[in-house]
């Protein structure tokens, strides 16, 4: 009997202990409820995280986004939220940029980005789009040139067929900025600006003179605008870290290692002589080269006087017809920049110059094998008609080249800018399978122009129709399998009738 109170008064205490904890756990559902709901309602009422990025961060963010846009794309920023039109309209930087095109009325909005930028760096650009109306351009620089010393970057584009408005550079010849740091001309100049020496732009680091005209034939134009000054005088050959030079060469007064560039690590010249200028300048930490070879000069004996001059040199990039060009030509140029690493050809035909034997030189094979740190090269714009005559194995200098250094290690080698014509494109696949088997093979914007369709109907799989070579398949399933990651699901039916294709042939 007394058992069965016991297990009785047992059973109560379980029972209320039960009833205690589903309380309990309700008691915490309930809770949890109203957390969650609390947490939602937070989440809904808090700030995006862009929107508590410090305001510099997120100037920094917004000025990427508007990066060579038009004043539209600000606007429609600044409505985005009420915190990121405070930012853009009191932030400076935002108001930096100022442009003044020929054809245009002035905007109201220059002397608003004026006031609004404060003392921040501006960048200005003058764009010339005709050859009458130049009231806003004067406008223009009548509000500009006050705040030359804020002046960061100057780009000047000259859209016109007519003469560039001579003016632009009367104004702006006799000012100083001290705070210049990048210009940019392109447009047809028959004077040289004046106003590039180093008293006018003292830490000027990048000059991109484009389209130069100066023509001292009749020995008149350039005396006249610069008599007896020579090229030091002109540029701030001690700031500069970037160089570029097209067009006529002017008339400088040149002497032997004269010019000096302590800072300069990248050149482009593109003149129509470059004997005296390559003779003239010292360029201890000059790294990358792009150099457009000149009719007028005669290379072998050019650059063979300068070997060991450019020896700091990493990187070139020559354009030039292949026919300007001969294997001593091309042995000068390996030798005067002998630590290439990185080589570029512009040229519709291959460089054979640079990839044929050397005659009567035992040492080396070719010219480019002076290159002993040799790590890639580019062909760009190559015309596949005349790179790919056959046998490819034998007619080829490049191939033959590859194939006399395989032992070596290998080279990335890219293709860029191609087009094959139908007939071409069987040729241009065997070219590519060839170079595979000797480097390592980059393609970038190459088009093969071949007629073959893709055919999908509701309920069938993708099917590939019209003519569809053995070569064009086996160029398909080369590249595709160097692509590391496919998300399209047209790219893996492309790929599975490439697989089929491939195992039909």
């Amino acid at each position: 009997m007394d058992e069965l109170v016991a297990a009785r008064a047992e059973l109560v205490r379980l029972e209320e202990n039960e009833r205690n904890l589903v309380k309990q756990l309700s008691d915490v559902r309930t809770a949890a409820a109203k957390q969650r709901k609390r947490i939602e309602e937070l989440i809904r009422t808090r700030p995006p995280p862009i929107q508590c990025l410090p305001v510099e961060l997120l100037s920094s963010i917004l000025l990427l986004a508007l990066r060579g846009t038009n004043p539209s794309q600000k606007e429609i920023l600044a409505r985005v939220s009420r915190h990121w039109r405070d930012v853009i309209l009191d932030h400076p930087n935002f108001w930096s940029a100022i442009e003044i095109v020929s054809s245009r009325k002035l905007s109201p909005a220059v002397r608003l980005h004026l006031k609004k930028s404060r003392e921040a760096p501006l960048d200005i650009t003058i764009r010339v789009e005709s050859s009458k109306h130049h009231s806003s351009l004067r406008e223009g620089l009548d509000l500009l040139i006050p705040c030359a010393d804020r002046w960061h970057t100057l780009y000047i584009y000259s859209w016109s067929s007519a003469s560039f408005p001579q003016f632009i550079l009367g104004r702006i010849g006799a000012v100083k900025f001290p705070s210049l740091k990048r210009i940019e001309f392109d447009w047809s100049v028959d004077t040289f600006p004046t106003f590039l020496s180093a008293t006018n732009v003292p830490v000027l680091e990048h000059l991109d003179l484009g389209y130069l005209m100066v023509d001292d034939r009749d020995g008149r134009s350039w005396h006249r605008s610069m008599p007896g000054m020579s090229f030091s005088t002109h540029i701030p050959v001690l700031t500069l870290v970037t160089l570029t030079l097209s067009g006529h060469t002017p008339p400088w007064l040149l002497q032997p290692n004269s010019v000096h560039f302590p800072v300069l690590e990248t050149l482009k010249i593109s003149l129509t002589s470059t004997s005296e200028f390559f003779k003239a300048i010292v360029t201890p930490k000059l790294i990358s080269l792009d150099y457009a070879v000149s009719l007028e000069d005669i290379i072998s004996s050019l650059f063979s006087s300068l070997e060991g001059k450019f020896s700091s040199v990493k990187q070139v990039s020559f354009t030039m017809e292949s026919s300007s060009l001969d294997t001593s030509g091309a042995l000068a140029l390996c030798r005067v920049f002998p630590n290439v690493c990185h080589a570029e050809f512009y040229s519709e035909s291959l460089p054979h110059a640079f990839f044929d034997p050397c005659e009567g030189i035992y040492s080396l094979r070719s010219p480019v094998d002076h290159w002993k740190s040799l790590e890639s090269v580019a062909f760009r714009d190559m015309d596949p008609s005349l790179w790919l005559e056959p046998p490819i194995r034998e007619n080829n200098a490049f191939v033959r080249w590859l194939v006399e250094r395989q032992h070596q290690q290998p080279l990335r080698v890219r293709i860029e800018g191609a087009y094959a014509e139908e007939e071409d494109v069987p040729s241009f696949c065997m070219l590519y399978e060839i170079l595979r088997e000797y480097c390592v093979v980059e393609l970038e914007d190459v088009v093969l122009c071949h007629e073959s369709e893709l055919s999908k109907s509701a309920g069938s799989r993708l099917q590939l129709v019209g003519g569809s070579p053995s070569s064009i398949v086996h160029f398909l399933t080369s590249v595709m399998q160097c692509v590391p990651m496919f998300t399209s699901g047209l790219v893996d039916d492309m790929g599975a009738v490439v697989g089929e294709q491939s195992s039909h042939e």
